[in-house]
């Protein structure tokens, strides 16, 4: 079982080009997949098939022709997921999970603060698949902290979130927890 993560994707929503419903998860079968259902309204999707990468990336190019939707999609393994979950620090409940994929990370000491006009964003975990950051002030998202730190796109979930897609995943597969 895998999860694709659409960045800027809001089901239904026509200025950010997404598709519905229907059209996301007719693009994931006639993609090859053997089975996909949304998590929620955000482009989180659990799927299964063959070959998860190119699938999703299949997925995105089914979705340009159908919707003009054209943005980044990370897959992660249920298992990656409810490992990496699970090692978030359980007091931290107010962040969010950042997802990419990047070649090479910057050298920083971890907790990273970072300061904007509105606050602090600070990075708790800084692996090159994802990272685990929280906020102090208003406005402040990591995805374009991350993208300029990293040099790659990130799509982000808040932690809360991500806890309950574990949750999902945990009653489909009977992963362990």
């Amino acid at each position: 079982m895998q999860v694709a993560f659409f960045r800027n994707m809001n089901l239904g929503q026509a200025r950010s080009r997404s598709p519905r419903s229907s059209d996301l998860l007719d693009a994931f079968a006639s993609a090859g997949a053997t089975a996909a259902v949304n998590f929620q309204t955000n482009g989180t999707v659990i799927f299964t098939g063959d070959e998860p990468e190119p699938l999703a990336e299949a997925v995105v190019t089914r979705l340009t022709a159908a919707t003009g939707y054209a943005d980044l999609v990370i897959v992660r393994s249920a298992t990656w997921l409810v490992d990496t979950v699970g090692d978030i620090d359980p007091g931290l409940t107010a962040g969010e999970v950042a997802l990419f994929d990047a070649p090479l990370l910057p050298d920083l000491v971890l907790p990273h603060v970072e300061r904007t006009p509105t606050g602090e964003l600070v990075v708790h975990t800084l692996t090159r698949s994802h990272a685990v950051t929280s906020a102090t002030g208003a406005g402040i998202s990591a995805g374009p902290v991350l993208t300029r730190l990293i040099g790659v796109p990130v799509t982000c979930r808040g932690i809360p979130t991500m806890q309950r897609l574990v949750a999902r995943l945990t009653s489909l597969s009977g992963c362990p927890r």
